[in-house]
């Protein structure tokens, strides 16, 4: 793993800044209507996140309990019937099946209310539900309502049971579990019809609005090969997670903030270039925060995903953009990302879609140092980014306390 210092974003915490962050998160949540608190809260830089070194003892420490943050998870899914007990024993790295999914997705409709979030959306335990055969799910079977409802896509043409299930079809049946399958549905054809070359999908729809309900874990460093890529097997541990908040812990203010921003998302008309590098960040939805990251592929970090400063580079430089036309971005991190002459500093009334953006302690008033958080301008009071609080790239409204904490934009195209 290459060395690396000064890496900013919000993700690499200590457990009293995360203890921290969740306390803000809560008094954030209460003081704010539903649906207007964010969806997360990153928190302040610590010392702990400006270097990569670790005592021996810490990192021997941190090796021999590199799932602790599953525990709780995975023991409330044995305990609560959601997962087999038998399959959790078998420890955090043991997959999941397309079948034991779907049979945790019942459990928790059973635990939350016909319809699973408690309304009167379709049930997978509706049995009137039409629900065609498939070659290996009868006719009317929970497998068969499942494809038939578009929570789990089918594949060959059969419901494949046996298989493990992989994060972008996890999340495409949790976010429908919690009700949200009409928003992921309107969510990626928004995205489509908004980004031209997006090629948005369901899937990246899904991604983005369970990150909004909460429901992805970000590993911190020097953990980061234990992430969760869209393509890959959900395990127990991910898996428990993603299950526990779905069945216990969704807030309905988390809720009304998935529908909010489906409901208002809007961008203006986007340049060919601005539409580029849009397009290339969308298509980043469902990779995980990984810290000192810059690609989806394989990386020294030893896994694919990216820290803040890492997607703003991956998204800018390497969207296709003719050279002439771009404002290349050489700079690693937030830090000397935004130190830039206070006259190319841009402030929020003046941003154009495309352009990087940075958050700050001190929000407009912040030095560069105090900035610690970056960011890609969608247009309208959009953002996207890859954030820890998020567990990866997560679409967000700069309003609220990202507009509080917001400190200036850098142009990134010289033609839009």
């Amino acid at each position: 793993m290459r060395a690396v210092t000064h890496i900013h974003g919000p993700a690499r915490r200590n457990r009293t800044s995360v203890l921290v962050a969740l306390a803000t998160l809560v008094l954030a949540a209460a003081a704010a209507p539903a649906g207007a608190a964010p969806a997360s809260v990153p928190g302040r830089p610590s010392p702990a996140e400006f270097t990569r070194a670790a005592s021996p003892s810490s990192k021997a420490r941190r090796a021999a309990d590199v799932w602790s943050w599953s525990a709780t998870a995975r023991a409330w899914t044995a305990s609560s019937g959601v997962l087999p007990a038998t399959l959790v024993a078998k420890g955090p790295t043991a997959t999941i099946s397309r079948a034991q999914f779907l049979g945790a997705l019942v459990r928790i409709e059973e635990m939350r209310g016909a319809g699973g979030d408690g309304s009167s959306a379709r049930s997978l335990r509706d049995a009137t539900l039409p629900a065609p055969a498939l070659p290996d799910a009868a006719a009317g079977t929970v497998a068969a309502r499942a494809v038939a409802l578009g929570w789990m896509p089918a594949r060959a043409g059969r419901f494949a049971g046996g298989s493990p299930i992989t994060s972008n079809e996890a999340a495409l049946a949790v976010a429908s579990a919690v009700g949200l399958r009409p928003d992921v549905v309107t969510f990626a054809a928004k995205l489509r019809a908004e980004v031209p070359g997006s090629r948005a999908t369901v899937f990246g729809s899904a991604q983005a609005l369970i990150r909004t309900l909460g429901m992805r874990y970000n590993v911190t460093d020097p953990n980061d090969r234990l992430e969760l890529g869209p393509t890959e097997a959900v395990n127990v541990a991910h898996g428990s997670y993603m299950l526990q908040v779905a069945g216990a812990g969704t807030d309905s203010w988390r809720v009304d903030s998935a529908h909010h921003m489906v409901e208002t998302f809007d961008l203006p008309a986007l340049g060919a270039n601005q539409a580029r590098i849009l397009g290339t960040a969308v298509r980043q939805l469902g990779q995980p925060y990984v810290w000192a990251g810059e690609t989806e592929g394989q990386q020294a970090e030893g896994h694919g995903g990216f820290d803040c400063s890492g997607f703003t580079l991956r998204v800018v430089n390497g969207s296709g953009v003719p050279a002439a036309q771009i404002a290349t971005i050489n700079e690693r991190t937030t830090y000397t990302q935004s130190a830039i002459p206070g006259a190319q500093r841009i402030a929020r009334a003046k941003l154009q879609p495309a352009d990087a953006i940075y958050f700050g302690e001190n929000g407009p008033r912040s030095t560069p140092t105090q900035n610690y958080h970056a960011g890609v301008y969608m247009g309208n009071g959009w953002f996207i980014h890859s954030s820890g609080g998020n567990g990866g790239v997560a679409i967000d409204s700069l309003d609220g306390w990202w507009k509080d904490e917001f400190a200036w934009g850098r142009r990134a195209l010289r033609t839009p």
